[in-house]
């Protein structure tokens, strides 16, 4: 396995020019066999290297335990370990995130800190890549998405993204290198975890060299990826007006062209990376008209310029309920139910859940009404959404997602679930709630 992370540093010129690198380190197999190795070869590349580990605040007794297998895997092989806390649900709650982006946020964020001039090492591997790869086929991936994760990323390194997670706990064995394991693996639960159990061993017994046809795929796409931006950058520089775009320019060219300048220039303008959805709008008015996007992006193609400004608050609003994602202005709303029986309780962390089953009638996902209110869960009062909105500085109030059913309010963004609704121990089906703001 050292010959293929040689061979991963030398293609990509990894340790080139910079030879301070910030390992993370988890404790699990990949991330300790990723610091071995590096630390068996900080000679050859004259390497400075600085171990970094984050505690999440999410396990508990186990977290604690990989805290400090970490510290004594640094203590023994002379390694510099630098170590974050942080409370990501709590902090996952402020930032309105998922738990497993405000996790990898704040990961990187640390280690940005740690050495801002050095690499950053992570331990990405061959099954990560393939994970990711079907993950963002099933979210309706571009050719970006197909790329899945690159061996480099800025000052991000990967020297173990040709390995796979088989040669990795095998390279653990032959060097004795001993590892923890995150008992929340093995929970089919998690998406990306019933990818890596269920599906990538099915299509396994298909082609045994899955992994490595993945690869092939990956690096084919990210080679034409480059090769078209170098194009759209061009195009897109010619294009440029003092007040917008030419769309003479950009529309005078091959669909593949053109749908990629206009997902850059949609990017550069509202910084948000776009889907298929707005691209597509914003190619369709291109011979003139107008359309809103991303929630509150107003884009207009008049006298062949292409321009982009902020749209006008909306008006009240209102959804069907319905499993998967619904749209809602400014974002997206994604619903899942899942089962919580007795027999393996799911922990749920944040305000974005509740009691499916007590649910009354019909479920409705809608604006602010006029006398609407609610008890929330763990307190003794009822008060008024509209209370609730003042005493919480909300000044764009059609923009927060309201979700009713027959007898009332159950749930609201940023607040949480009503008292009726709330999880219990008897709970069987919870209703998950994500809300994704600039879609």
């Amino acid at each position: 396995m050292i010959c293929k992370i040689k061979e991963t540093v030398q293609k990509y010129g990894m340790f080139n020019e910079n030879k301070n690198v910030v390992v993370g380190v988890s404790g699990g197999a990949d991330s300790c066999a990723l610091l071995f190795a590096l630390y068996s070869l900080k000679e050859e590349y004259s390497l400075n290297i600085t171990a970094a580990h984050v505690n999440h605040g999410i396990r508990g007794n186990e977290a604690d335990r990989d805290e400090q297998f970490v510290k004594e895997l640094c203590k023994r092989l002379g390694v510099e370990l630098k170590m974050a806390h942080f409370d990501v649900p709590e902090r996952a709650k402020a930032m309105k995130l998922g738990l497993e982006e405000c996790g990898r946020i704040l990961r990187y964020e640390f280690f940005e800190s740690v050495d801002p001039t050095a690499l950053i090492a992570t331990a990405h591997n061959l099954n990560d890549c393939c994970e990711t790869l079907l993950l963002n086929i099933t979210r309706g991936a571009s050719t970006k998405g197909l790329a899945s994760i690159p061996a480099v990323r800025g000052n991000v390194v990967r020297p173990l993204i040709n390995c796979t997670r088989a040669e990795i706990e095998a390279f653990c064995r032959e060097n004795g290198i001993d590892y923890v394991t995150d008992s929340t693996n093995a929970d089919d639960a998690y998406t990306r975890n019933n990818i890596r159990l269920n599906i990538i061993p099915g299509l396994k017994e298909i082609n045994p060299s899955f992994e490595q046809a993945v690869a092939r795929l990956a690096e084919d796409v990210r080679i034409d990826n480059d090769y078209f931006c170098g194009i759209v950058d061009g195009l897109i520089e010619k294009a440029r007006l003092e007040n917008g775009y030419d769309v003479t320019v950009i529309s005078n060219n091959h669909l593949a062209v053109m749908k990629r300048a206009v997902a850059k220039i949609i990017e550069a303008e509202t910084g948000t990376a776009p889907e298929n959805k707005h691209i597509s709008a914003v190619c369709d008015i291109l011979s003139g008209g107008k359309t809103q996007i991303l929630g509150a992006t107003a884009v207009r193609v008049k006298n062949g310029i292409l321009s982009f400004g902020e749209a006008q608050l909306t008006e009240p609003w209102q959804s069907e309920f319905a499993p998967g994602r619904v749209n809602i202005p400014k974002g997206e709303a994604e619903f899942e139910i899942v089962h919580n029986s007795s027999s393996q309780k799911i922990q749920f962390v944040h305000k974005n859940v509740l009691d499916f089953q007590r649910i009354i009638g019909t479920l409705v996902l809608r604006s602010r009404r006029e006398g609407d209110e609610i008890t929330l869960a763990g307190r003794n009062c009822t008060k008024k959404l509209k209370k609730l909105f003042i005493e919480e500085k909300i000044t764009d109030k059609n923009s927060i997602c309201v979700l009713c059913d027959d007898e009332g309010v159950v749930w609201v963004e940023g607040f949480g679930c009503a008292h009726r609704c709330r999880i219990t121990d008897e709970t069987q089906k919870v209703l998950r709630i994500k809300i994704t703001r600039g879609v």
